[in-house]
């Protein structure tokens, strides 16, 4: 009887040790945009299951080569893996959005700048960052450039969904106003 109970304990131990590690979702919902003066400006949105969605918005290759991937002005749908979902997670847990500032923005009209709205902690928030200054919270630079590297090698599937993105807002210019007609 003292076997069967040990070898139960056991294979139930076992079991449980054996049992894939997940993070636990700690946002409500987070999108990013980045606009890059010579090469691309993207919006991504995570969900909490493995669907991400991305929007090209402008891609520099499409001026020389139409056929590269990510093409400018399309949608695209990747899969996340657990792995990379779990270090995705981990970034956006250490962000303290109650110490961050909406903006870090220098003047100067090129390079890279980026936009993370985030709804974590019953906290809605946007903040915009385009500055080399070492005011720029170091976990708010790590998190972007995390989602910008993974961007570049996930596989992208063309999509015809809708996006809306909040944090596109910051980085695409208005629409222009519209054409005058005389009647």
């Amino acid at each position: 009887m003292k076997i069967k109970i040990l070898l139960i304990s056991f294979v139930l131990l076992l079991s449980l040790s054996c049992k894939k590690e997940e993070a636990e979702v700690k946002f409500k919902y987070f999108d990013f945009s980045y606009s890059n003066t010579f090469e691309t400006c993207f919006s991504v949105k995570f969900t909490p299951n493995d669907s991400v969605y991305i929007r090209e918005h402008w891609n520099a290759h499409d001026v020389w080569d139409s056929t590269n991937i990510p093409k400018g002005k399309t949608n695209y749908i990747a899969l996340i893996s657990q792995k990379d979902k779990n270090k995705l997670i981990d970034l956006i847990s250490k962000t303290q959005l109650k110490k961050y500032n909406s903006e870090y923005v220098e003047n100067y009209s090129d390079g890279s700048y980026y936009t993370i709205y985030i709804d974590k902690d019953s906290i809605k928030k946007s903040i915009a960052i385009h500055s080399y200054k070492d005011d720029v919270p170091k976990d708010l630079d790590s998190l972007a450039n995390w989602i910008y590297n993974w961007k570049k090698k996930v596989k992208l599937i063309e999509s015809n969904k809708k996006l809306t993105f909040f944090s596109s807002k910051y980085i695409l210019p208005p629409p222009p106003p519209p054409l005058k007609t005389d009647k």
